[in-house]
């Protein structure tokens, strides 16, 4: 092998590891005779030497006998010689491997717990036949089943919605079922001209047009929106508020308008009431207490006097007063603008006409406009409280318009 002297070398043939200047190169080897190679590894039991005669040639024959002696247990014949192998023969890559024939292997037999089970086939038949006859059955009984026959459709009176026991539809219920939906584009389109004229109107003939009943509030109607008023209101935003609320008590459905102004950042409500001449025109009060925050002046006052205000009601929970008064008071939240601020809480005692008048015309889940008595409420609670003193429209006892 091409290495250096001083490194370690391996003999191809033998596989024995020493020094290069213990090999002899080609020219110091090539008068020797060939001997019998060595395997380095231990072999179970060692095969008899086999001596070799010095004057035989190395290549006697162009093909030398077999010689089975190097692998393990393997002898030979009776009466046959081993004839000698020269390691010149073999090529480097058979060196290291036994000569002879490779001793015969026992069959591979699986193991008896990796066996599959006989039954385990005829039992997936079995039960694919049970499932195929029994879809066979079921579609025969489909298939020999009778014809449905349909009866005529007869027609039927529609049925009659369902009555409370021992209650008396509400006045607002009532007015709901018999009161057509209004006209809601019609109302926005009436609004929309109406309040750009109101804002444009130059003369009091022209803003007087505008408004519903206008000889009763000339006044204020000058006084906001006159030549003589302080400041001059722009309007800035006018959109429809999404829902119609109900009216309380004739429950008519009430299309409202948001309009914001210069004055009035949180928007004031709208609504528009029909004239005997069949035409729809502002309904003033609404829009002037809510533009001008009258409720919100009149809680900051002190005093226990009461006053006439349009608000907007939703039931709610009473979260907003002390937990030992609620069972005392029926709770609404109070809206007086277009937004929700500010926040009031309207109280009404729960043994009154009054209160079960209320508790009998709302419901859950509704928002009501009416026209109220009001005074303040001094309890300690999370938002300004009123008391309820009375209804527009509610006689006492909780008559409505002389009907119960």
């Amino acid at each position: 092998m091409q290495q250096s002297m001083e490194g370690m070398a391996q003999c191809p043939h033998c596989a024995h590891n020493a020094p290069r200047s213990h090999f002899g190169t080609q020219a110091q080897t090539a008068g020797l005779l060939p001997v019998r190679r060595r395997v380095s590894q231990a072999l179970p039991e060692a095969p008899e030497p086999v001596v070799f005669q010095p004057q035989q040639p190395v290549f006697k024959s162009s093909a030398p006998a077999p010689h089975y002696a190097a692998w393990p247990g393997m002898q030979p014949a009776a009466g046959s010689v081993a004839a000698p192998v020269a390691r010149m023969v073999l090529q480097p890559s058979q060196a290291l491997m036994p000569v002879g024939e490779p001793p015969a292997h026992a069959e591979f037999v699986t193991p008896e717990h990796q066996r599959g089970s006989p039954w385990k086939n005829a039992f997936i038949l079995l039960t694919l036949l049970l499932i195929c006859g029994v879809a066979a059955w079921l579609w025969w009984d489909q298939a020999q089943a009778p014809p449905v026959v349909v009866p005529p459709v007869t027609s039927s009176p529609s049925p009659q919605p369902e009555v409370r026991p021992a209650q008396i539809a509400t006045k607002t219920e009532s007015a709901v079922t018999k009161i057509a939906l209004p006209d809601v584009d019609a109302h926005a389109a009436d609004a929309k001209a109406l309040i750009t004229e109101l804002f444009a109107a130059d003369t009091p003939q022209r803003r007087a047009a505008c408004i519903h009943e206008a000889e009763k509030h000339a006044a204020e109607i000058e006084g906001l929106l006159g030549a003589n008023a302080e400041k001059k209101v722009e309007l800035r935003l006018l959109a429809r508020i999404p829902g119609l609320p109900l009216s309380l008590p004739s429950g008519r459905l009430i299309p409202l308008f948001r309009v914001v102004t210069s004055q009035c950042a949180n928007g004031a409500l709208i609504r528009l009431e029909t004239g005997a001449d069949g035409k729809r025109r502002i309904h003033w009060p609404l829009f002037y207490e809510t533009h001008e925050a009258k409720l919100t002046a009149f809680i900051s006052q002190p005093g226990d006097a009461g006053a006439w205000l349009h608000a907007g009601l939703r039931p709610s929970h009473g979260l907003d007063i002390p937990a030992e008064l609620r069972p005392k008071y029926l709770t609404f939240d109070v809206q007086v603008s277009a937004s929700s601020t500010p926040h009031y809480v309207a109280c009404v005692e729960r043994d009154t006409p009054l209160g079960r008048f209320l508790d009998r015309e709302t419901d859950w889940g509704k928002s009501y406009l009416a026209r109220l008595l009001v005074r303040r409420l001094d309890i300690r609670g999370d938002a300004p409280c009123l008391i309820v003193m009375d209804c527009e429209g509610a006689k006492e006892g909780g008559e409505v318009d002389g009907e119960r």
